[in-house]
């Protein structure tokens, strides 16, 4: 027994805990749990969900970094060098000028990988800030190959732009302490993962936090008092256990957006074992508006949710099927899963040696990452009469079915009912579009429910903004303020209307306190005060607060855009040309820096280098643009003659 509490001693004392208290208080370090759960806490790592996020190791990175090391991407004219230096992987973009030389070159180090590799894995880079940003090279295990990223094949993809979001890392990791500490209602725009990171799906995220339950384990008064620190799945009734699985695999078919969080809610406060209808809200389309067959890579539980054999069990959740805690040898798949099915349906005996799924489960391709091929979940009872398997396009962001109606599809009306479910609704519908009647709507569900949490009001006032009604827009901005008088991007985004309005003094009141509250960590409200400087002849503060946009986000291309053109203006050719170069290297669709530093290197007598330039404006750009390079261009060629 004394070696027993030594061990322990020596467990508690290793805890890393959060340094404070608020949201992260309770969770510990995930390998902690192995000390009394070693067997279980093996396995689990080797599921796919245990593999979900973690740091680039050479003996997991099975992907070819060496030979099968390139790929071109021919709707953005950019190619792509995956290599390994060392232990270290990089991604390299670069594009190819008339004469065939390397142009915009940019080169990122991948610092994390997201995805088990079982269909697909996605790489991350992490700046010395926090800042997490996507980089637009995946690997695609399926076809053994590498490929654009999910939602970047098409001309204008967001290339080393895409921020890691709160809602991402939280369906494909751990909680991360510090994201936790610095989570708040409303807010997802850009966070910082600094300080230790989890690397995987842990066990607290199906368990609950896990400090409590070690500490009265050490410590026990009673096995019922260390069963009741902690929550087990197993003991929770059906629709509690599904809930813990439909945190992430709930995905619908509705894009604008698919689901929000309950109001007050923070991205990572749900707790394994409460109501996820008190946590979140999902939209699906209206049933006959032709979305009832879309296939998404993880709607797992929602397709299953769609069938008769759900539908008419009292009892059936994921874990009926699949045990969480360790994965399934191929080779045994197909007996086990006829198994499971034997427990409901008798069936002829010819059929006993059958695998169910492949016909009442078919694998199919996923419409969002069509490069992958999932189980279907939506049991049915016949094999749908096409090809399952055929190639699909990347559906562009403009194919978005915006027209069709929203509907609340989970919770159920018994849940959330009346106003606060039109009001959700309202929000569904025209959170992505210039929607009156949404606007409409959520104005009169607001007058009758009388919420009193800033992001309905927030959420009204940027449906205002995109119909032109600034007045409204600006009184629901100060209402989410008044209500969260933290709520940053409230600030941010009212001093953009205020700054389109020409209130340049308001707006640059606004800007600040956005980046005091941010800890000067806001890139987009650093360069919104240097915009809001230029237009009041404050040149010399505007340079200064583009360069902290840079320092603040090094992915942000329109901050050297901005910088190089105020640069520009005071002749400052080769310094311009520089942070137009930056900025192209940083994402070489921003056509304005192509045209400006094609007009810097004519400012610099290097009039050759120009052309190139004006002439990909003159192609792509828009009309005002377009009108520029080509004047630009007549006066060149007249020159010449």
């Amino acid at each position: 027994m004394f070696g027993m509490r030594l061990l322990l001693l020596v467990l508690l004392a290793a805890l890393r805990l959060p340094a404070d208290g608020g949201a992260a208080a309770g969770y510990v370090e995930t390998a902690t749990c192995r000390s009394c759960h070693h067997r279980i806490y093996d396995e689990y790592q080797k599921t796919t969900m245990g593999r979900a996020f973690y740091l680039p190791d050479p003996e997991k990175m099975v992907e070819d970094w060496s030979e099968n090391n390139s790929y071109y991407h021919e709707p953005s004219q950019r190619h792509y060098e995956m290599t390994r230096r060392g232990d270290k992987f990089y991604v390299r973009r670069y594009q190819l000028d008339a004469k065939g030389r390397r142009i915009h070159q940019f080169e990122k180090q991948v610092t994390h990988v997201m995805g088990s590799g079982a269909r697909a894995r996605s790489y991350i880079h992490q700046t010395p800030n926090g800042r997490m940003v996507e980089l637009p090279i995946s690997w695609y295990a399926q076809e053994n190959s590498w490929g654009m990223a999910p939602g970047y094949d098409k001309p204008d993809h967001a290339g080393f732009t895409r921020i890691i979001t709160n809602r991402c890392m939280f369906c494909h990791n751990g909680y991360p302490f510090s994201a936790m500490k610095a989570d708040r209602p409303g807010w997802d725009h850009d966070p910082s993962f600094i300080g230790e990171i989890p690397m995987g799906i842990d066990c607290q995220r199906c368990h609950g936090p896990g400090e409590e339950h070690i500490r009265e384990a050490y410590n026990p008064t009673s096995l019922e008092r260390v069963r009741k620190t902690i929550t087990n799945p197993a003991r929770l009734g059906a629709e509690r256990q599904l809930d813990i699985c439909m945190q992430c695999h709930l995905e619908t078919p509705f894009r604008t957006p698919k689901s929000v969080l309950r109001f007050g809610r923070s991205f990572y406060s749900y707790r394994p074992g409460e109501p996820l209808s008190d946590y979140i809200v999902h939209f699906d389309y209206e049933e006959g508006t032709g979305h009832e067959d879309d296939f998404l890579i993880v709607s797992a539980a929602y397709r299953l949710r769609k069938s008769a054999c759900f539908q008419q069990s009292s009892k059936m959740t994921c874990t009926t099927c699949h045990d969480p805690h360790e994965s399934l040898p191929p080779a045994e798949r197909a007996a086990h899963y006829r198994q499971v099915c034997l427990g409901c349906h008798e069936v002829e005996s010819h059929f006993q040696s059958a695998d169910c799924t492949e016909c009442h489960m078919p694998a199919r391709r996923t419409k969002d990452v069509v490069r992958v091929v999932m189980t279907d979940h939506f049991i049915q009872r016949s094999k749908p009469d096409r090809d399952m398997l055929a190639p699909l396009k990347e559906e562009a962001d403009e194919s978005t079915d915006w027209e069709a109606g929203s509907t609340v599809y989970f919770p159920s009306t018994g849940e959330l009912s009346g106003s606060l479910r039109d009001i959700y609704r309202a929000i569904g519908h025209g959170k992505e579009t210039a929607n009156a009647q949404a606007a409409s709507k959520l104005e009169s569900a607001l007058l009758e429910a009388a919420v009193d949490k800033p992001e309905p009001y927030f959420e009204l006032a940027e449906m205002q903004l995109k119909l032109g009604r600034h007045a409204d827009a600006e009184k629901n901005y100060l209402r989410a303020i008044e209500i969260d008088p933290q709520n940053i991007q409230a600030y941010n985004n009212l001093g953009n209307l205020l700054a389109d309005l020409e209130r340049l003094d308001d707006a640059i009141d606004l800007y600040k306190k956005a980046i005091e509250l941010d800890g000067g960590y806001s890139a987009d409200s650093y360069n919104n005060l240097g915009l809001a400087y230029i237009g009041m002849q404050r040149q010399q503060e505007a340079e200064q607060v583009f360069r902290d946009a840079s320092k603040a986000n090094p992915f942000f291309a329109d901050a050297r855009l901005n910088l190089g053109t105020l640069l520009f203006q005071r002749k400052e050719y080769a310094a311009a040309a520089r942070e137009f170069q930056g900025a192209l290297a940083i994402d070489p669709g921003v056509l304005k820096a192509r045209n400006n530093l094609a007009f810097a290197m004519l400012a610099l007598g290097r009039t050759a280098e120009a052309i190139p330039y004006l002439q990909e404006v003159v192609r792509d750009g828009d009309e005002s643009l377009r009108e520029e390079a080509k004047k630009a261009l007549e006066l060149i060629h007249s020159s010449v003659r």
